[in-house]
């Protein structure tokens, strides 16, 4: 049985880089050879109402020759929509602010209130930053234990979605917080006959809109004509 790294080639699209309200296309790849590829976007740092979104360009050359999109072939990420870290950073909270938190369908809703309840998805709301901060922390880990994981830095809450899940969604109602995405990701599926006659060398584009973003991507091509080699800086086995 054929190894993994020897059924899929693997490369680098998009170096990992910083694209403020603006986009950049990593190198083209070839896919005489391969039948599909999977194109991997890995983004950080999404502020609320920004997006990033990841395209796949194709060219006739491998220096971008007669390059164009391939319109049907992008996927678009949302800031603080089905992502995996986001932080909610708090602000004066008072009685009866709420917090909600949208995680594997379900809605669930946090209350500002004089005293913290867990039980009750009930947080102290005082004003104090970094209380309420660390009270919305203790019901978020009640609430979404094995699903959302939460901690308190200074008045600014993390929240991480476990694995297999993602954080679907959050609002509030007071204004007393700023969300802001830290990790999210994305992909498009490509199969050769997508291509246009012609073109056989595809590349990522990436694209971040009202948005400062570090964004990378992958590009993993697979169903290989002939055997794989990859050509790393490092490698186990060797």
């Amino acid at each position: 049985m054929n190894r993994l790294y020897e059924e899929l080639k693997i490369n680098s699209a998009l170096e990992p880089q910083e694209l403020a309200s603006t986009l950049a296309t990593g190198k083209y790849f070839n896919m005489k050879e391969f039948r599909t590829a999977l194109a991997i976007l890995n983004v950080g740092n999404i502020t609320a109402g920004g997006s990033v979104a990841l395209q796949i360009m194709e060219a006739k050359t491998e220096r971008a020759g007669s390059a164009q999109a391939l319109t049907s072939r992008v996927a678009t990420i949302a800031a603080n929509v089905k992502v995996k870290s986001l932080t909610v950073t708090c602000a004066s909270g008072v009685v009866d602010d709420t917090l909600v938190i949208t995680v594997d369908g379900i809605a669930y809703t946090f209350t500002g209130k004089a005293a913290t309840d867990t039980a009750a998805q009930e947080f102290k709301a005082d004003g104090d930053d970094t209380a309420d901060a660390a009270a919305i922390v203790a019901c978020v880990n009640v609430t979404l234990a094995g699903k959302v994981w939460a901690e308190n830095t200074l008045g600014v809450v993390t929240l991480i979605a476990e694995d297999g899940y993602y954080i679907e969604a959050i609002a509030e109602t007071g204004a007393f917080t700023t969300f802001a995405t830290l990790a999210a990701i994305a992909y498009v599926w490509v199969d050769g006959h997508d291509l246009t006659d012609l073109y056989s060398f595809i590349a990522c584009k990436v694209t971040t809109a009202s948005n400062t973003g570090i964004c990378g991507a992958v590009l993993i091509r697979g169903k290989s004509r002939k055997a794989i080699t990859q050509k790393m800086g490092a490698n186990y086995p060797a």
